[in-house]
């Protein structure tokens, strides 16, 4: 249909809407609708037909023949929790939208080592914990500049291949850390900077929170073995086992391969070694530091604790043991100093940090609290074994013929239970009960002990209650609890003839089976109004026949092997 014709049918289109609207007739709406809808039909045909037939100028371009570009688009990987390992490995498969990515990393700055700590890491090639020195390589430089680095860092060469390691590093910041997030590339080109440039805009606020998160649980972690720590020493009352634990908890915070404990001699102008570990024994036993020399002199000169990083290959430095680098705390309180706490590394760079230092700096706070503690105990606990032994020599006074008996039973029965292995706590007990033990017989001894006649029925009755007196004695006093059955049980025998209650073997407290071999053997080469002294072979000869009947075997063969054969150790005596 022509251009004039559409026109013709339009118009006629408009006349018959203009007249069904003037009439209202339903007739010619209908029939405008039918017009109307013909016009419209036949004018967007005659427009495709148009376009199909028409040919191009003569000036006209030709069509660009390649197909137009597609952008692939990046759907990113967001990490699945917000844990640094999980952080680094969503970087990972991130990367593989800029190259083939072969590691991803996450670095801690730590200012006081001026190094750069790994926090985690993935991948087939993923780098070592050893920590970076900030003035080395891209990472430090990343750090420094405040700004994302593409480098290449190596070039890898094979017979078919030759492939280079690249290093795309970018700054993060958090309100408690700085440190790096790093990706590795193996490739021969450089990866796309773009997409690598958009992969750590979108993951910036992961990479933040993750060093954050590692700070924060480094930081919970510390906190709880301080904690476990400070608790253990608060329990401890033995000057020995406060440093001992004080040394074992610095290490395993600071996971040092040496360690000291170094505490102010009598004179107060120099330290010695109390504890130590990773050091060789002579330079445990022969070392004296003045105060002001070295780094534990002048951390207990000027009170200040000090982390000294060695430089590496430094000439005549390498010689501290193979101590590199060192942390060195002072041991004090309000009260003042006692001494210096020392934990070093072979390693250089090591891992001790600026966290090291602070938590060890509380630890050798409380360390100074639990020894004065300790001390005062042990000191009291002296005043008190010291008074316990005056009442045992005063009762002694009673019998002539018991008099040195005591402090000898306490000498025997100490070296014995030294030897059994007995823990402190049991041997202080086995060593009041050495003194003691024959408070029961005090109000026996005037009519007894001294009599050359045998003895009645009754009298051998008494004498056998003593054990049981004594122990009914003891109880009585809470502090001397722990006491009362070896007291009440050194009379037993091995075989289960002895009293008071006749048990047998392992029944009998160790202390008790302890105490009977010394208090026998003492009281064998001791005179009595009845019979003279024996001699050390004759008494250990008895001892040693009675093994396994009246001694635990062990407790003897322990008592030989301290008395050494033959040699006559029995103190002399005034006849």
């Amino acid at each position: 249909m022509s251009q004039a014709t559409l026109i013709i049918a339009a118009g006629a289109s408009f006349a018959l809407w203009a007249a069904s609207y003037a009439t209202g007739s339903i007739f010619l709406a209908l029939s405008a609708a039918a017009t109307s809808a013909i016009t419209l039909g036949v004018w967007t045909f005659n427009i495709r037909k148009g376009k199909e037939t028409t040919t191009p100028s003569a000036d006209a371009q030709p069509a660009d023949p390649s197909p137009p570009a597609i952008v692939k688009p990046i759907r990113l990987v967001q990490p699945d929790s917000a844990s640094p390992d999980a952080v680094v490995r969503a970087l990972l498969r991130n990367a593989t939208f800029a190259g083939t990515a072969v590691a991803a990393h996450l670095w801690l700055e730590d200012p006081s080592s001026a190094t750069l700590r790994l926090v985690a890491a993935t991948g087939s090639q993923r780098p070592s914990d050893r920590p970076i020195p900030l003035d080395e390589g891209v990472l430090g430089e990343a750090v420094s500049s405040g700004a994302a680095l593409m480098r290449p860092v190596r070039r890898l060469t094979s017979i078919s291949s030759e492939t280079t390691v690249w290093c795309y590093a970018v700054p993060v910041a958090s309100p408690d850390a700085v440190g790096v997030a790093v990706i590795d590339f193996s490739q021969s080109d450089e990866p796309n900077r773009d997409a690598l440039n958009e992969i750590s805009a979108a993951l910036r606020i992961s990479v933040s929170g993750a060093l954050a998160l590692h700070v924060a649980a480094q930081r919970e972690t510390d906190a709880h073995t301080l904690m476990e720590a400070i608790r253990q020493l608060s329990r401890c009352l033995d000057p020995e086992g406060v440093t001992r634990g004080a040394l074992d908890a610095a290490m395993s915070m600071s996971d040092a391969s040496t360690g000291s404990v170094m505490l102010l001699a009598e004179e107060e102008s120099s330290l010695t070694i109390v504890a130590a570990q990773g050091l060789p024994e002579e330079i445990v036993t022969n070392t004296q530091v003045a105060l002001g020399e070295g780094i534990a002199g002048w951390v207990a000169s000027s009170g200040q604790p000090l982390l000294v990083e060695d430089l590496p290959g430094r000439p005549g430095r390498s010689d501290r043991h193979g101590v590199r680098s060192a942390v060195s705390v002072p041991i004090a309180d309000e009260d003042g100093l006692l001494g210096v706490l020392n934990v070093g590394s072979r390693t250089f760079p090591a891992r001790f940090t600026t966290e090291h230092l602070n938590t060890l700096e509380l630890l050798g706070r409380q360390t100074a609290i639990a020894l004065r503690n300790a001390r005062a105990a042990a000191t009291a606990g002296e005043l008190y074994f010291d008074s316990l032994k005056a009442l045992a020599l005063a009762l002694e006074t009673k019998d002539p013929y018991a008099q040195g008996g005591t402090e000898r039973v306490l000498e025997y029965a100490r070296a014995l239970g030294e030897s059994m292995g007995l823990a402190s706590s049991s041997l202080r007990a086995l060593e009041i009960a050495a003194m003691l033990h024959d408070v029961g017989m005090t109000g026996l001894a005037s009519s007894t002990s001294a009599c050359s006649r045998p003895l009645s029925t009754v009298e051998r009755g008494l004498i056998k209650m003593h054990p049981a007196i004594a122990a009914d004695i003891l109880e009585q006093a809470p502090a001397l609890r722990e006491v009362a059955p070896i007291v009440y049980h050194h009379h037993e025998r091995y075989d289960g003839s002895g009293y008071i209650d006749g048990i047998s073997g392992e029944q009998i407290p160790l202390g008790a089976r302890v105490l009977s071999v010394a208090d026998a053997y003492v009281a064998m080469t001791s005179d009595r109004p009845y019979r003279a002294a024996k001699s050390h072979e004759q008494a250990l000869t008895e001892l040693q026949e009675n093994a396994g009947t009246q001694f635990d075997p062990d407790v003897v063969q322990a008592f030989t092997d301290l008395q050494g054969a033959g040699a006559d150790r029995v103190r002399d005596q005034e006849r």
